[in-house]
């Protein structure tokens, strides 16, 4: 076990050293997140690019050091926990990373650039024997449903980008609580990854807290996105099927609640507004409560402490009976009730 303590150490000071070296070849590169040049983005003076890159770098080599040092070593060998081979998650992470950048370099066409996300995920769902478990009796509809699922939780993480510290610190509340259900099914190699994915959040996030002073870009919220939706789907939260909850199968959208309500909330006002839906605005989360009168990091700390109440009751679910998780489900959107009801009430800025 100390090697998940060494990776994920060794994740956070690599991500600081690369995020800073990224930061400078990124201003001499004039790889930079220019003032105006986007609807949804609120900051007031020009931030370089580069810190998907820099996260990449750093959990390969975190990750390698893990490896070499037998930390994917199962903790139980004699009850190998079967999640499929880890090798398609990372081939896509970095396909996604490729997209990203060119799309941080030079805007794609968002229809094509949601064609290529689809044939990635929907080529890593084939390889890495990804589905929805409790639809494993339909093959092809389990598989339809990953893959639909990895496109959506891609995006939604896209989206969540638009505010400094943002999508960075949720995914770090997610990887938490992957990691626990990791651990509790005995997965030492799941949850090796997504400490090293926290190490590197956290490494970054040293810099990206408001005000930032580096991006992740697209480059780093789509293969983050795509590897926290591959975590969803690869770690269980119950015990066995003789003694689930059959409401644990809401644990995915509960973990990535907070990306999805914000994705939602802005498709909603695009199409009820007669808005392209691809085309950015200043309707995600942070705008909304920034509307509020919060400032940039209470919006921050609010939107943290909700996906903390709402990630978090996932583990309420394992092992608990119906009783105790419809009322999970009720308190979770209890919460995002008293939300809407907030943000709707004085929700009268710029569309």
């Amino acid at each position: 076990m100390l090697i998940l303590g060494i990776v994920t150490c060794l994740a956070f000071v690599l991500a600081l050293v690369a995020t800073r070296v990224a930061m400078a070849i990124a201003a001499r590169l004039a790889f930079l997140d220019q003032v105006g040049t986007e609807a949804h983005k609120q900051h007031v003076q020009t931030v370089p690019y580069g810190g998907g890159p820099a996260m990449a770098l750093a959990m390969a080599v975190a990750l390698g050091v893990g490896a070499y040092s037998g930390g994917f070593t199962p903790i139980i060998p004699q009850e190998p926990v079967d999640h499929g081979a880890l090798w398609p998650l990372m081939t896509g992470a970095l396909a996604m990373l490729v997209l990203g950048f060119f799309d941080d370099r030079k805007p794609l066409p968002a229809r094509f650039k949601l064609m290529v996300q689809v044939l990635i995920c929907g080529i890593i769902v084939h390889f890495g024997d990804l589905s929805v478990d409790s639809l494993r009796p339909w093959q092809p509809l389990a598989f339809l449903a990953a893959w639909g699922w990895l496109v959506l939780i891609s995006n939604a993480f896209n989206l969540l980008d638009h505010a400094d510290g943002m999508a960075a610190s949720v995914a770090v509340i997610s990887c938490l609580v992957l990691v626990s259900g990791a651990l509790l099914n005995g997965d030492l190699a799941l949850a090796l990854v997504f400490l090293a994915l926290i190490g590197v959040l956290l490494g970054y996030l040293v810099w990206n807290f408001p005000p930032a002073k580096v991006y992740m870009g697209d480059s780093g919220s789509l293969p983050l996105g795509f590897l926290i939706g591959c975590g969803t789907l690869s770690v269980t939260f119950w015990p066995s099927a003789a003694s689930a909850n059959w409401l644990a199968v809401l644990t995915p959208v509960i973990i990535t609640a907070i990306p999805l309500f914000d994705t939602a909330a802005v498709v909603v006002k695009r199409w009820r507004r007669g808005k392209p839906l691809m085309v950015g605005d200043r309707n995600h989360i942070s705008h909304r409560l920034n509307r509020l009168g919060l400032s940039s990091r209470s919006t921050l700390a609010v939107v943290v402490s909700l996906q903390v109440a709402l990630a978090g009751s996932v583990l309420q679910l394992r092992g608990g009976d119906l009783a105790s998780g419809i009322l999970v489900i009720l308190q979770d959107a209890a919460i995002l009730l008293v939300v809407v009801l907030l943000e709707t009430s004085r929700d009268r800025g710029p569309a």
